[in-house]
């Protein structure tokens, strides 16, 4: 082999196309989002800022913030914790906007006892019943 019949290389200066990005396609139509929770409503309603009230729950501020975001999930035991600081029930927390309490309701549930609480309760439904028939 002489000098002239030297294996000879082409490269190509091309731009070579860009790699197809992988596209992941949702195997359902409509993402199902977390259901709506009213912590934020009901820390404000009670007037506490988010360092006052996630310790009290044993939760970080951070943590409580997410929450309030709907970008953190919440557990059982939190849920529960929650409810003690706000005073309320864990069921309220999630469908009871406190803020939107036009006819102050929620005032007097909360300074009631159980014993008045069933008074109440037994009260509305006698007014439910008569405005029925």
């Amino acid at each position: 082999m002489g000098p002239q019949s030297r294996p000879c290389y082409f490269y190509s200066m091309t731009k070579k196309p860009a790699p197809k990005k992988l596209v992941v396609k949702p195997r359902f139509k409509e993402a199902i989002q977390p259901p709506k929770q009213f912590f934020k409503q009901w820390r404000k309603h009670r007037g506490m800022t988010l360092e006052q009230a996630a310790p009290l729950a044993n939760m970080t501020a951070g943590n409580l913030s997410a929450m309030e975001r709907g970008a953190q999930g919440y557990t059982p035991d939190g849920l529960e914790a929650l409810a003690q600081v706000y005073k309320t029930s864990p069921g309220w927390l999630l469908e009871v906007n406190p803020l939107e309490d036009r006819h102050g309701f929620l005032p007097i549930w909360d300074r009631a006892d159980e014993t008045q609480r069933e008074t109440i309760i037994d009260l509305a439904q006698t007014v439910v019943k008569r405005r029925s028939i």
